[in-house]
């Protein structure tokens, strides 16, 4: 693997453990020794990074010399591609570290549903990390991203983009898509605030 944006991050030792401790993000040994963590997949990945769930993230090959798509497994059965590449997969993640939660809350896929769910996830995230707008602004400087105005579509955009990539379980199971059947309303805080 040759991911010249992937080298820049685990040269940086504070942006490694600032991804792992803000953002559920940490960087391992990368392997495409996909066993290991109880999955297969229909083209070569790379494991490069897990969560505290034992969810893991890793790059697609897709047949371009510096772009790697990034698929997310999750150690409940699910997976989904969440960037197009590791730079707009970092970046939906800075910006959206609620990102699973868009997902969750996405009623099988929905787009609105997602933008529905954004202005009460960004609450529950700032009042949980009051610093991740500092953190943020941080990361995307040092690792030289620009902050976008549409993560929840860009997020959506490649779960839904070739290529697309299927997860299977040690026993031939297909995992489920990261989108999942929630709305805002089934949410009983958020729905007292509407």
């Amino acid at each position: 693997m040759t991911n010249n944006f992937f080298q820049k991050i685990i040269t940086n030792t504070e942006i490694v453990n600032t991804l792992s401790e803000y953002y559920d993000f940490e960087i391992v040994d990368h392997t495409t020794n996909t066993n290991d963590y109880f999955f297969k997949a229909d083209q070569e990945i790379n494991v490069i990074a897990k969560d505290a769930s034992g969810g893991v993230f890793a790059l697609i090959h897709s047949g371009y010399s510096d772009i790697f798509p990034v698929v997310y497994i999750s150690s409940e059965g699910q997976a989904g591609k969440v960037g197009r590449s590791l730079e707009e997969f970092l970046t939906i993640m800075m910006v959206c570290p609620y990102w699973r939660d868009l997902l969750k809350f996405s009623d099988e896929g929905q787009l609105s549903e997602m933008i529905k769910a954004q202005p009460f996830l960004i609450e529950d995230t700032l009042e949980d990390f009051p610093e991740i707008m500092s953190v943020k602004e941080y990361v995307l400087s040092i690792l030289s991203l620009n902050e976008v105005n549409n993560p929840v579509e860009l997020l959506h955009k490649s779960m839904v983009s070739e290529p697309h990539v299927s997860i299977y379980s040690l026993e031939d199971e297909k995992f489920e898509s990261l989108f999942n059947s929630f709305v805002v309303t089934d949410n009983p805080l958020w729905k007292s605030k509407m």
